[in-house]
């Protein structure tokens, strides 16, 4: 018996973003977490995959957005008016105005987002200070007094001695890092996978080309530009967050492994749920792909 045809999974020809809208309404529409309002900037993150030339394979493509999906589902206050029995809404006794009720639910955004509770806890929860110098690099002084020297290449040495990252949630501020004259920053999850500690911003940035920008701002990995080219390098490349896994790993040839995918992110955590999401997608992306033109014959 021959085997099963394969799907054709190269990334040609871009999406047709109309069939894209439907079918994902279709398939994710029933969720508890479905919000259509994650629509435009789920279109934001699809141009930002078709314009990425190392993203040559749907399945790629596919676990990108169900990552995105999972990461950036977050708690978020809805309101809607208060109805009666009969559906019609109720209004306040004194004002007459209709009721309003607010809940909060957890909703997919597509967008990049907060770590929730912004690390509350861990070892990097607290700010640092950020001094820019002469020489280009970066002074970081946390609060219990440790200090570092971050190069323009993103290496990281110590200043004081024994000196070690990160400081206890809650504790007091030393004197020298009150008196330290850098910007005070927080180095939290941010982004459409979370980026935290302040020697990972500035490896990052380093990596996609932006230098020390992402130390110095780290507001600037909200971007979804930022945001993405941070997730599609540490996939692509196994650099960064990925710990050495990346796309070429776990979808290749006929191997498609959406759930080892997870090992990209956060070893097994939730990785059938992503999984489930990322099949999905690539039913919707092979769908709404166009057929690339044959190119023009020259006589």
């Amino acid at each position: 018996m021959a085997a099963p045809k394969l799907p054709d999974y190269r990334m040609a020809g871009g999406i047709d973003r109309a069939v894209f809208q439907a079918e994902f309404a279709s398939q994710f529409s029933k969720s508890a977490r479905y919000s259509a309002a994650a629509m435009p900037d789920t279109l934001v993150l699809l141009g930002l995959i078709e314009a990425d030339a190392s993203i040559n394979d749907v399945r790629w493509a596919a676990y990108i957005l169900a990552t995105t999906m999972w990461e950036t589902t977050s708690p978020t206050t809805v309101t809607r008016p208060a109805l009666n029995k009969k559906g019609q809404p109720l209004l306040d006794k004194k004002t007459k105005a209709p009721i309003i009720l607010k809940e909060r639910k957890w909703l997919m955004t597509m967008a990049p987002v907060d770590e929730v509770g912004h690390g509350k806890g861990r070892k990097y929860h607290e700010p640092v200070k950020v001094s820019v110098q002469a020489d280009g690099s970066v002074r970081i002084t946390e609060q219990d007094g440790d200090q570092f020297k971050v190069s323009a290449a993103g290496i990281v040495t110590a200043l004081t001695k024994g000196a070690v990252m990160g400081t206890t949630d809650g504790g007091a501020a030393t004197k020298s890092y009150d008196g330290d004259d850098g910007a005070e920053q927080a180095f939290y999850g941010r982004g459409y996978v979370q980026l935290t500690w302040w020697s990972n911003y500035a490896k990052a940035g380093v990596a996609i080309g932006r230098g020390l920008d992402l130390l110095t701002d780290p507001e600037l990995v909200k971007s979804p530009e930022i945001a993405y080219a941070l997730m599609s390098h540490g996939m692509s490349t196994g650099e960064g967050f990925a710990n050495g896994h990346k796309f070429s790993q776990y979808f290749n040839g006929t191997a498609t492994d959406y759930a080892g995918a997870r090992r990209m992110v956060n070893g097994q955590d939730h990785a059938a749920d992503i999984a489930a999401i990322a099949g999905k997608f690539e039913a919707i992306l092979l769908k709404a792909r166009r057929t690339q033109a044959a190119p023009a014959v020259v006589p």
